[in-house]
């Protein structure tokens, strides 16, 4: 599911998330192995070994997210863009400078499919989830003041806010309405 592009909605039946500025991905585990997907459909597993702790935790998943690399305290697409092109073994580039998998949402758990469900129900579950213990893995926070968060990410050079509401399902591969990302213009 992607985000429409446009102004802040507001409302009790609205989150708030930041938008990370990183790479969307799917991470699906399955029979005790890890695999990341791009928005493009493109296997990525390789570039990210520091996510396989979320093999342990749980062993069988779909979780939707954004990898992230921090430079200088901030998500960087270029550090990004320059992990994803190194050649060489990933491991010590990993143990270095490691990724940061923000996870908003999970689609499948323990084989139930959970698409249908209010994006709040999803968040419950995700929580429950832990993804958390993974290891380089962190749930995305969310927010119930859409204008504060907006003011926040524009203060600290963050890409922007993305606006979900609370009822929505998921709904994969289509630019929905019930999700609305706000850019920053930086200068």
């Amino acid at each position: 599911m992607f985000a429409t592009p446009g102004r802040l909605p507001e409302g009790p039946e609205w989150r708030y998330e930041v938008s990370w500025d990183g790479m969307r991905v799917l991470a699906e585990v399955t029979a005790g192995t890890l695999r990341l997907t791009s928005r493009t459909g493109r296997d990525v597993t390789a570039h990210f070994p520091e996510f396989t702790g979320l093999v342990d935790l749980v062993g069988d998943g779909l979780f939707d997210g954004e990898v992230i690399l921090l430079d200088a305290g901030l998500p960087s697409s270029v550090a990004l863009a320059d992990r994803v092109r190194v050649t060489r073994s990933r491991r010590p580039v990993s143990q270095r400078h490691p990724a940061v998998l923000m996870a908003f949402d999970v689609l499948r758990l323990y084989g139930v499919p959970l698409l249908h469900r209010p994006l709040d129900e999803r968040r419950a579950t995700l929580e429950r989830v832990g993804v958390g213990a993974a290891g380089c893995v962190a749930l995305s926070p969310v927010y119930d003041d859409g204008r504060a968060l907006l003011s926040a990410t524009r203060n600290q050079r963050l890409e922007g806010v993305v606006a979900k509401r609370r009822d929505a399902p998921y709904r994969p591969g289509v630019r929905d309405p019930s999700w609305v990302k706000v850019v920053h213009e930086h200068g």
